[in-house]
This record gives C-alpha cells, structure tokens and sequence, in this order.
C-alpha cells in the first residue's frame, strides 16, 4: 500500500491547526494518523492525493467538529472515547464504594453499636476525610507540573478543579445535618461514607493518569 510522503502528512497536520483548530499536540497526532491511512486506502484505489485529501475529510468533518458540555472544545471522536472511559470509572468507582461500604456496614453491624459507641463512627468518618485531604492535597501539587499543551493535561487540571468541588459537598454535609437541613442517622453515616469512598477512588486514579501523562510529557517535548 502506497504511504503518505512527510510533505503531506505535515500538509494534514497544518490543515487541522487552521480549519478545526486542534491545537493540542497528541490529539492532532492521532487524527492526522487516523486520516492518513484513510487516505492511504484511497490512494490504493487508484485515487490522487488531492481527491483522497477531499473524500476522507469531508467523511471526517463532523467527528471533528468540537463536543460540547463536558469535553467542551475536544473534537467529537476523541469526547466519545472518553466518555466511555469514564462511564466504565464511574462505574468502577461506585461499585468500589458500595462494596467497601457494604464491608464496613457489616462490621458495625457485627461488632459495634454506632448508637452506644459513636466514637467509631466518628473515628471512620475523620480517617476517611484525613484521607481524602491528604490526596487532595498531594495531587495539588502535582497539577501545577501538567502539560497544558496536551488535551489530556489540559482535561486533568479541569478534572481537578471538579473534583474539588465534590470534596466542598463532601465537607458541607455534616454541617447541613448540625442545621438541621438534612436528617442524620445510620443512613447518613454510610451515604457519607460510600461518598467518601467514590471520591477517594477517583483521587487515585486521578493522580495515576499524572503519572502517565508525565512520561508522555517527555514525548511531545522531543516532537
């Protein structure tokens, strides 16, 4: 099969800087790698650059188009990647909350009273925040190093600042309960927890996608 000459890949890659404006560096890679061996199959049915060149980015154009809402900017394609990947997080992580929560409940239910030893529940519930905090925290400091010249440093510092978000909810609940707004009780104590618990498996898998985003870091520095 014939291959794209480096002139016409980099012809591809200035063509998707200008008219779709995917300034960040890996994902225009993997589009111009998605729309060269398109064009490299047409060219193998006998077609000419120019006419490949039309044909695969008129097929192209609306998955290239900008998403909307949660991947706002990020082109259509790459948004519903991710949103599948995290959908299966989401998914994940409850499943992780539900069942550590569903361990802890069973615990409790076993060995201690919540109602004539609140201590423990007291004492869960801080180790949990602690926890959380300390996370939060660490990973603070790490989102300062993210490359903003990728999509997916970029989607991480905003990932981040939602996360925080859900961590101002996690710290106003037991003030809504002391104000009465929302009743307290066992139900309460394990809807904290199984929050807790969701929240904490996502700063961990946030600060995971760090890690890997500063090896690729390295990558686009050299390109």
């Amino acid at each position: 099969m014939q291959t794209l000459t480096p002139h016409q890949l980099q012809h591809i890659d200035q063509f998707l800087l200008e008219h779709y404006r995917l300034y960040y560096m890996d994902i225009r890679a993997e589009v111009v790698d998605h729309i060269a061996a398109d064009i490299e199959k047409e060219l193998h049915n006998a077609k000419r650059y120019d006419e490949a060149f039309v044909l695969v980015i008129a097929k192209w154009d609306e998955l290239l188009k900008p998403a909307s809402f949660f991947f706002r900017g990020i082109p259509k394609f790459i948004a519903q990647q991710w949103n599948k990947e995290r959908l299966r997080r989401g998914a994940k992580a409850c499943f992780f909350g539900a069942l550590t929560t569903l361990g802890i409940g069973s615990f409790f239910y076993r060995f201690i009273d919540l109602d004539a030893d609140i201590v423990w529940g007291l004492g869960t519930l801080l180790a949990l925040y602690i926890s959380i905090g300390i996370f939060y925290i660490f990973n603070r400091s790490l989102m300062k190093d993210i490359p903003l010249y990728t999509a997916t440093g970029a989607f991480l510092r905003v990932e981040f600042k939602r996360l925080g978000w859900v961590q101002s909810i996690f710290v106003m609940l037991p003030l809504l309960t002391q104000m009465k707004f929302i009743a307290s009780g066992d139900w309460f104590f394990y809807f904290y927890i199984f929050i807790g618990l969701v929240m904490l498996f996502y700063m961990i898998h946030w600060r995971i996608d760090y890690k890997k985003e500063k090896i690729y870091q390295i990558k686009w520095q050299l390109l």
